[in-house]
């Protein structure tokens, strides 16, 4: 009798096990989302019949499944069930709190002198401190003629008609206030093979931007049309002796920039520009130092694909294979990491400016917000920031699409920290989507993983191929 006993138990467990689906994401069955709409991502048996508040749902054939919801304010109930199986997830989304107090520009009756306080502060064009707004990083003592403020940011004056933003946080008072301009002492040119530098003496520091001025090219190599950089533009404000207070200086792009520092050196304004290696035409990356940095680690898992896999273990995989065949091209490869820890995005970018790396290669897999739940995107992006940096991520992008047969999910440019640093050329690679069953099915494939880690390498080498064209 009790063999029948753990006979049926058994099957029954068994029955549960094998017919059981699994949620990944929201990955607790408790859980807030702000936005309107949110999704489920998991997996079932491919022949399953999966339903999630009575709507069937698409099973790929790898088991993986990607299911966007609508949300109403207050609790959101899903029950999500197959023959055999039922779950229920209750996702609040709160109701929109009212502003206590509406924010408006103060402006000042007099101006005020503020100081940088820490190295590394982000000068803006608008009072947000997120996205494309950055004009420029300064180091601490840069004074800044503050004439107002606007929630948790001092807006400077530049020029008459010149303005910018600084958060709060990152300056403090003068104890006096000198607004008078600076003199330029002497401006000096020196140039090596790898380094074009030009040395501002000033009688004091004063705020500056250098930033390159672009024009659209059509290249018929590429994807798309892209940004080409024209020049680059150094304005030094409040130095007398010019209109407006204001220097200006453009440097001519004669050859294409590998990256670019501007900082002071006690009083002197640096600039110095990273010319291109030489390129062995039959061997382009002979010698070229490229970091590859595998995105997220240890308990930063990143993406959880629809079938469980950690987005960490993909990149690592795919940044592995990377090393090796640039390495066996010749390449100088060094890894932010070598094995499954966590990493700051801060050290990341450090040690490529330690090592002075040529190219900066950031690998990741992709996933949406949960506001962008009804997106069709899927496939392969490459991320740039700095314009230096775009043709290498059109040339990766073309490659990526055209032999891992991926959809063009686009080249894009976006304020990613890693990919921030303007001393090298940086990119951030997302190869695929970890959360669409399409992607997920491929990435977990080792074979494309290699396939993957041979595009990248060949856009590499189509770059640096054509960099004196």
């Amino acid at each position: 009798m009790r063999w029948k006993i753990f006979t049926t138990l058994l099957l029954f467990f068994t029955i549960n096990q094998t017919s059981a689906f699994e949620i990944v994401y929201p990955n607790t069955e408790h859980s807030t989302v702000t936005s309107e709409t949110t999704y489920f991502v998991g997996n079932e048996k491919p022949k399953s019949k999966l339903k999630i508040n009575n709507e069937p749902v698409k099973i790929h054939k790898s088991g993986g499944f990607f299911f966007p919801v609508n949300l109403k304010y207050g609790e959101n109930i899903f029950e999500i069930k197959n023959k055999t199986q039922i779950k229920t997830y209750k996702i609040l989304r709160p109701e929109p709190k009212p502003l206590s107090e509406k924010f408006a520009i103060t402006r000042y009756k007099r101006p005020l002198l503020y100081l940088i306080s820490t190295d590394n502060t982000p000068l803006r064009s608008t009072p947000v401190a997120a996205g494309l707004n950055r004009l420029q990083n300064l180091q601490k003592d840069v004074p800044l003629k503050v004439i107002g403020e606007y929630n948790e940011f001092y807006k400077v004056e530049l020029a008459r008609d010149d303005f910018a933003w600084v958060a709060k946080s990152r300056v403090k008072k003068a104890r006096y206030n000198d607004f008078s301009p600076a003199k330029i002492i002497s401006i000096t040119t020196q140039e090596f093979p790898r380094e074009l530098i030009y040395t501002i003496k000033l009688s004091k520091k004063v705020p500056f931007t250098f930033n390159p001025t672009t024009v659209y090219e059509t290249n018929k190599n590429l994807l798309y049309f892209h940004e080409q950089i024209k020049d680059y533009h150094l304005n030094i404000y409040n130095v007398s002796g010019y209109n407006e207070n204001t220097y200006e200086f453009l440097v001519d792009r004669t050859t294409p920039a590998f990256g670019y520092k501007a900082y002071y050196d006690n009083n002197d304004l640096i600039i110095k520009i990273k010319k291109p290696p030489e390129i062995d035409k039959t061997s382009p990356l002979k010698g070229i130092k490229v970091m590859i940095d595998a995105g997220h680690g240890g308990y930063e898992s990143g993406a959880i694909g629809c079938t469980g896999y950690k987005e960490k273990d993909i990149n690592f995989n795919i940044a592995l294979k990377l090393k090796k065949h640039l390495q066996k091209s010749g390449a100088v490869v060094i890894m932010s990491r070598i094995k499954d820890i966590p990493l700051g995005l801060p050290e990341r970018v450090l040690s490529a400016q330690q090592n002075n790396v040529d190219i900066f290669i950031s690998i990741h897999n992709n996933a949406l917000k949960d506001s962008e739940a009804f997106s069709t995107r899927i496939g392969s992006s490459t991320y740039y920031y700095n314009f230096h940096s775009h043709e290498l991520a059109e040339r990766i992008q073309k490659r990526l699409v055209n032999k891992l047969n991926m959809n063009n999910d686009k080249v894009r440019r976006e304020s990613f920290a890693v990919i921030r640093n303007p001393q090298s050329i940086a990119v951030l690679v997302e190869v695929g989507y970890m959360i669409k069953p399409e992607d997920n099915y491929k990435l977990t494939n080792k074979h494309f993983q290699e396939k993957a880690a041979k595009a990248i390498k060949q856009g590499l080498e189509d770059y640096l191929s054509d960099i004196y064209e």
